[in-house]
């Protein structure tokens, strides 16, 4: 996939300092950027689809729910 971005001034300065202290290519840098927020993003997805089977499993009622 061939992407173009626009980018903010401050956004621009970063990505030329980090394109400066490592020598990489702007877009692998881009890259790894999206890379690391994919993998942030899945524990908080695999939480999801884990409690709503266990929602299905138990009839609807939290696992850890404290109704005394």
């Amino acid at each position: 996939m061939q992407l173009i971005i626009q980018v903010d001034a401050e956004t621009a300065r970063q990505l030329d300092e980090i394109q400066k202290q490592t020598n990489q290519d702007p877009a692998l840098v881009i890259q790894q950027g999206i890379g690391l927020y994919y993998q942030q993003l899945q524990p908080h997805r695999q939480f999801y689809i884990e409690t709503k089977r266990q929602y299905e499993l138990i009839g609807n009622i939290p696992v850890n729910s404290n109704a005394n």
